[in-house]
């Protein structure tokens, strides 16, 4: 009789491993995904005002569909997740006080928001919004950017170059632009003059690292027609992403 009321006693502690390893294993599959957001989803999370709405200054209001490849990685000590990236990404621009949000959605675990002041000389990024999450978990990184730099300088030209210094919270940001050479995409059947800005930023702070963004930016829609990013960040928590994006109309949807 004490042998059979033993046994309960060593069955739950094996039944509450098997759940947890379950668990494990289920989080560990989710963690190695990426989740795509349709047009329609991402208008729903993020607003875009009035489809098609004039910004001063500024793009266009609404979802923009773009064409998407890359992978990244996210890592936290010794475990590292590896992802694709979902086959289409969306930029939703949406109307703010003095300016917009241009919000990039790479994908529901990783979205890019910024927030711009337009003004005489072009467009300043004042604040952004970093949301990268591993199986559900994460949390909105919300920074304003001081001084804000100057992202969108008016009339640029080939071999147009400056800097942007700029710090958010304890992370410095020293980049170098470079306006590297006009080029003319196809995009739907419309050629889109544009002219390739790549932006070579070194992080440095409690998570150092780099990122390059290659912009082919149309002066005419105030936006990035393609678009390739590359980061690397690394540290107790680490972050690898390499992306790119071809837009697929000229226009909101």
């Amino acid at each position: 009789m004490v042998s059979r009321l033993a046994r309960p006693r060593v069955l739950i502690p094996i039944a509450i491993v098997v759940v947890l390893v379950g668990m494990g294993v289920w989080m560990w599959a989710r963690a190695g995904s990426s989740t795509g957001v349709s047009a329609e989803q991402a208008r729903a999370a993020y607003g875009a005002g009035a489809t098609g709405e004039a910004i001063p200054g500024g793009p266009r209001a609404g979802v923009w569909t773009y064409a998407a490849t890359g992978d990244e990685s996210v890592g936290l000590g010794p475990v590292d997740v590896e992802r694709a990236l979902p086959t289409q990404a969306t930029v939703v621009v949406r109307p703010a006080a003095g300016g917009y949000w241009r919000t990039l959605v790479l994908s529901e675990e990783h979205v890019e928001a910024s927030r711009f002041r337009v003004g005489p000389q072009g467009a300043y990024l004042v604040e952004r919004v970093t949301t990268v999450t591993v199986a559900g978990f994460g949390r909105d990184d919300r920074q304003r950017l001081v001084p804000p730099p100057l992202v969108h300088p008016r009339g640029i030209a080939v071999g147009d170059t400056w800097r942007e210094h700029y710090s958010l919270a304890e992370v410095t940001v020293d980049a170098r632009v470079r306006v590297l050479r006009r080029e003319v995409l196809r995009v739907e059947d419309t050629d889109v003059p544009t002219f390739l800005v790549e932006t070579d930023a070194v992080i440095t702070g409690p998570l150092p690292g780099t990122r390059v963004d290659r912009m082919w930016w149309s002066p005419d829609l105030q936006m990035p027609v393609r678009w390739t990013l590359a980061m690397d960040i690394h540290g107790i928590a680490s972050r690898r992403t390499d992306a790119e994006a071809m837009m697929t109309g000229t226009g909101p949807e």
